[in-house]
């Protein structure tokens, strides 16, 4: 076992949990279900249909409960294993289950991060080329639901779109606050 093989197994269940969470994120937003990019998605997480027998959508079939809990069944698997591997032994199952949640929520704050400045480039892309692929659709469709609540609280600027900085900054707060909490729960444990 080993550091090799904890990290060479966190990047193959990081893979498997984008790609659900991913799926998640695109049902959850509305995008396109005709859209090449989601189609493929939806293909390679066939295993979310699977867990649709079982777990119901909500809110209209916007909330992929099925796709939510493979998540959190992934990123347990990921927790336990990467911990396991590296030699680190979880001293209560509590620790795991508290653990996990956090790392979830850090990794979605990042993940949100990430695709409010894919938005900011790929909107600078749009302008000057003039022309939208499919993935460009994806990526502004799922930032979406992100700048519509700073943009309501922002005067219209024309031209200009603030939402972004703005957004950013409630994430890099948010993101500040859940290391704070990650670490005062590491101390506890």
């Amino acid at each position: 076992m080993g550091i090799d093989s904890a990290q060479m197994f966190g990047i193959v269940i990081n893979v498997a949990i984008l790609l659900v969470f991913f799926r998640f994120l695109t049902q959850l937003a509305m995008v396109s279900p005709y859209n090449p990019v989601v189609l493929s998605t939806v293909k390679a997480t066939k295993i979310v249909d699977i867990f649709g027998r079982i777990f119901p959508t909500l809110a209209k079939g916007r909330v992929n409960t099925a796709a939510l809990v493979l998540i959190i069944i992934l990123y347990l698997l990921k927790m336990f294993g990467v911990m396991y591997l590296s030699g680190h032994m979880i001293t209560s199952p509590v620790h795991l289950l508290i653990l996990t949640f956090v790392s979830m929520i850090q990794d979605l704050i990042r993940f949100c991060r990430i695709l409010i400045f894919a938005t900011i480039i790929l909107s600078w892309v749009v302008m000057f080329t003039q022309s939208r692929s499919p993935y460009i659709e994806v990526i502004q469709e799922l930032a979406e639901p992100l700048l519509a609540p700073f943009r309501r609280l922002l005067p219209n600027t024309g031209m200009i779109d603030l939402s972004p900085i703005l957004a950013f900054l409630a994430l890099m707060i948010a993101e500040r606050l859940m290391d704070e909490v990650a670490r005062t729960l590491l101390i506890g444990f």
